[in-house]
Order: structure tokens, then C-alpha cells, then sequence
């Protein structure tokens, strides 16, 4: 294999690998600050980041505090052998402040690890155990503690040097008990704080590892739990919307995740079975229904026409019967209309027509209706015609049924408003009535298949939902707005469409 085509697998590789984690990402973004996720983000993660930040902050603040308790201590004590050996054995052989500072000096040890400070009450003489002259005298606040009889301690930069440096200052004392200038012991804090900072280091090492740790079991927690129930979530989600196609990805796990995916898939499974016979039961007790109401309705209009006279409740029974013959015909069209549209079998046949004129004729034909229950209807058209590519008789049925419903749910001596136009390209109807209106609740269900909610109007449950699978075959919409004890506002709309155009059906 050439250098080339190894480079070219070693390219294709890496952008298979960049892929699958920019898929991983997007699924982890999607689901971070939800669900089981952010619950483990907050009360895990968040818990453990926490902690090793608190733990980091209190290790650190002990061992730098051990370790500048220790170097005081060294100085304090260094300080006080000092400061006893002026006042027990110096100033007793000298009697002379400077001679036994000078001495005192001289005769310090430990001149390789800290440096000694001998400074006169007044500070006019400042000696120091590395041989170099102090011209200005740094007077700390371990110093000033020194010049009122108590020991005292600083850490901070020294001027001369700007250095960071550790001192300790005692009060010294002749052998009557005079006091007559302090001792400071300083050292440089350089190793020191070298030692800290790789101790800090160790343990922010430390810390981070178990972040990380604990960010990488999530993530593979995240991967093997909440992602496949994510797709699980998403599945039975489709399944709820009536797609009964959807099925869980197969996850090869023999745990209760896989186990629920099995689950999920039979129950789609049974569902769709289930669906599938309710709709050939729908389909086929419609057609059988069909043939009988068919033939009731043929006699009941051939007897209403008959030249016989019949008595006054006999044609009040024929006519009641072909009343309900013609509600259960048209209650069994809606269930053949429902079947189809659930198998997807419902199709348009699209020719141009006057879209006005058929929703004129329905309105016409609804007003008689509408009188015999004393209701009015408004209606003023403001186009002359609405040319369109639809199907007429599905067109018709949309607006049989919204005018239908709006008569239904209207009061007595009620009126409604009903208005035509051409607006954005799109032939908008409105039917507005001013009856019992829609509750909250209800509204957002008014369209799926049986939902009645409160009403107790008769009618199956079935036309709105037709009617606005209808509409979307078209392009169009069918938009219904209410307030309860008000009235409802229902708007159609299609796209206004040339003849060359073609309407594309599912």
C-alpha cells in the first residue's frame, strides 16, 4: 500500500470518526437539559464538580497553611534562642547594646538557611547576618509587634528584593529586663511556595482525573441509557400520532433497555394488526351498510312522491325515516372517507371549477335548512368568481360540514355570518356563529376522529376530521377559533391555483 492510499484511509477514517461524533454531540444537545439527563447533570455531576472544587480550595488552604506554620515555627523558635542567648549570655558580657549586637551577630549559625535582623529600639542600627548594609529599614508588621513587647509574624515581598519572604520578630531584653531593640528572623519563601505549587498541582491533577472520570462514565451512561430512550421516547411518540410504521432501533442489549425496545416493537406490532382490522371492519360494515340505506331511501322518496294520500302521521313517519336514512348515509360516507384517509387511499379528482359558485350552492342549500330552525344566514359575497384547480364534491363536503356544525351549535332565532374573498393569492371563507361556542379544553381536539368533548349535539365526531384531511390534500387549511358561550370562528382557505398547475395528493 502506497503512502498515498494510506494517507486516503487514514482521511476517511477520521472523517467516519468526526461524523459519528458529531451525531453523538447533536444527540447529547439535544437531550442535555432534559429528563434523566439534566437530573444526573445537576445531582451527580454537578454534586461531584463541586466537591472536588470544595476539597481543592480546603486541601490547598491546609498544606499552604502547614507548611507557613512550619517555617514561622523554625523562625520563632530560631528567634527565641536567639533573643535568650542577648539576654543571658551577650548583654551580660558586653554590657553595650551595639558591641552585643554586633556579637550576636558574629556568633549566628544558621546563616545558610534564614537571615537574622538586629535592630535598635530607635532603629538607627540595623545589622544583618549576611554582612550587607541596610540602608532602609522595611518595617513590617511582625517589627512593630517586636517594638511593643510581643512576637509577632508577616509573610509578604520584602522591599529591597521584592521578594516573597516569611518573617518573625521578637522584643530584646537585657538581663535587668530592658527592652532594647527586636530581633527579626526572615526567609525566602521561593522553595516554599515551589513545593506548594507542585503539591496544587498534584492535587488539581488529581481533581480534574476525577472529573473527567466521572464526565466520561455519564457520557457512557448518557450513550447506553438515556439516548436509547430517547429513541424509544421518539418512537412511541410517532406510534402515538397513529404511526403505526414507526419501530425502535435494535440496540443489542439483553438488559431491560433491550428488552423495552422488544416491547415497544411487539406492541407497534399489535397495534398496527389491531388498526388494520378496525379499518377493514370500518370499510366493510360501511359498504354492507351502504346497499340497505340505499334502498330505504329509494322507497321512502318514491312513497313522499306518490300521488296517494297518506294521512298526516304516516307522511310525518316516511319523512322521519327518510330524515335519518339521509344521517345515517351521510354517517357512513364520513366512516368510507375515514377508512380511506387511515390507509391512505384517499384521493382527490382536481378539475377547474368556480370555487365561489360551489360554495354559493351549499350555502343555498344549508339556508333552507337554517330557516327551518329559525336561524339566518348573512352571507355577501365580494368576488364574482373564485377560479380554482380542487375537487368539487370533496370541496363541497368541507363546506357542508363546517356550515352544518355552525347551524347545530347555533341558538334558536341565532344568526350566522358567512363571507367569501381573495386575499395573499388564497380564497378565504368565513363562517362565523354566535352560539354555545368551544371550551378551552376542547378546542385543541375538535379535529381528531370521534372527538365530540362536552357536546351533546348529535353528529359521530368524524367531519371535522375529514374535512381538514381534505383541506391539506388541497394545500389549503381549515382554522377554527372559539370562546365558549361566544361563538365560533371557522376560516377555509385554498390556494388560489392556475389549470396547469397540479395538486400533489399523498
Amino acid at each position: 500500500m502506497s503512502n498515498t492510499e494510506r494517507m486516503e484511509k487514514l482521511k476517511n477514517g477520521f472523517s467516519l470518526a468526526c461524523d459519528k461524533a458529531k451525531s453523538f454531540a447533536l444527540m447529547v444537545r439535544k437531550n442535555i437539559f432534559t429528563g434523566i439527563t439534566r437530573r444526573w447533570l445537576f445531582n451527580v455531576f454537578g454534586v461531584i464538580f463541586l466537591v472536588v472544587v470544595l476539597l481543592f480550595s480546603v486541601m490547598t488552604t491546609i498544606i499552604q497553611n502547614f507548611y507557613y506554620s512550619e517555617c514561622i515555627s523554625t523562625l520563632r523558635g530560631s528567634g527565641e534562642y536567639m533573643a535568650r542567648y542577648f539576654e543571658d549570655h551577650i548583654y551580660p558580657q558586653y554590657h553595650s547594646v551595639s558591641a552585643g549586637f554586633m556579637a550576636m551577630v558574629e556568633d549566628f549559625e544558621d546563616k545558610s538557611t534564614m537571615e537574622m535582623q538586629v535592630i535598635s529600639l530607635n532603629g538607627n542600627t540595623i545589622l544583618s547576618s549576611t554582612g550587607f548594609e541596610i540602608e532602609e529599614l522595611n518595617e513590617t508588621p511582625d517589627l512593630l509587634q517586636a517594638r511593643e513587647g510581643k512576637s509577632g509574624s508577616w509573610i509578604g515581598y520584602n522591599a529591597p528584593s521584592d521578594e516573597r519572604v516569611v518573617s518573625v520578630s521578637l522584643p530584646l531584653y537585657t538581663d535587668d529586663g530592658i527592652m532594647v531593640g527586636s530581633v527579626r528572623m526572615m526567609s525566602s519563601l521561593r522553595q516554599v511556595d515551589r513545593t506548594l505549587t507542585s503539591v496544587k498541582l498534584m492535587i488539581f491533577g488529581l481533581g480534574a482525573f476525577i472529573i473527567l472520570l466521572t464526565a466520561f462514565t455519564g457520557t457512557y451512561f448518557i450513550k447506553s441509557i438515556v439516548l436509547p430512550v430517547g429513541y424509544i421516547n421518539e418512537t412511541a411518540r410517532e406510534i402515538a400520532k397513529g404511526n403505526m410504521t414507526a419501530r425502535v432501533k435494535e440496540i443489542e442489549k439483553s438488559d431491560e433497555i433491550g428488552q423495552l425496545c422488544q416491547t415497544i416493537n411487539t406492541m407497534a406490532e399489535e397495534l398496527s394488526q389491531t388498526e388494520r382490522l378496525k379499518n377493514e371492519f370500518i370499510s366493510s360494515i360501511s359498504h354492507e351498510l351502504r346497499t340497505p340505506l340505499t334502498a330505504i331511501r329509494g322507497w321512502t322518496e318514491t312513497m313522499l312522491a306518490t300521488e296517494e294520500v297518506m294521512d298526516d302521521t304516516t307522511r310525518r313517519g316516511v319523512e322521519i325515516i327518510y330524515s335519518e336514512t339521509e344521517r345515517l348515509s351521510k354517517m357512513v360516507e364520513e366512516l368510507l372517507d375515514m377508512s380511506r384517509m387511515q390507509n391512505g387511499s384517499l384521493k382527490l379528482s382536481v378539475q377547474q371549477c368556480d370555487l365561489l359558485a360551489e360554495f354559493e350552492e351549499t350555502v343555498f342549500m344549508m339556508s333552507e335548512r337554517a330557516k327551518s330552525e329559525q336561524i339566518t344566514i348573512e352571507y355577501v359575497p365580494e368576488e364574482d368568481s373564485i377560479p380554482a384547480l380542487v375537487d368539487k364534491d370533496r370541496v363541497k363536503q368541507v363546506f357542508f360540514n363546517v356550515i352544518d356544525n355552525a347551524i347545530k351549535h347555533s341558538h334558536p332565532a341565532g344568526r350566522i355570518e358567512i363571507a367569501a374573498r381573495v386575499q395573499d393569492q388564497r380564497a378565504i371563507f368565513i363562517i362565523q356563529d354566535y352560539g354555545e361556542g368551544i371550551s378551552e379544553e376542547d378546542l385543541p381536539h375538535i379535529k381528531d376522529m370521534f372527538y365530540k368533548g362536552s357536546s351533546q349535539k348529535r353528529g359521530s365526531g368524524i367531519g371535522l376530521g375529514v374535512s381538514d384531511e381534505i383541506m391539506r390534500l388541497h394545500g389549503g387549511a381549515l382554522e377554527i377559533e372559539s370562546t365558549l358561550n361566544v361563538g365560533t370562528v371557522v376560516t377555509i382557505s385554498f390556494p388560489v391555483q392556475r389549470e396547469d398547475k397540479i395538486i400533489a395528493n399523498d
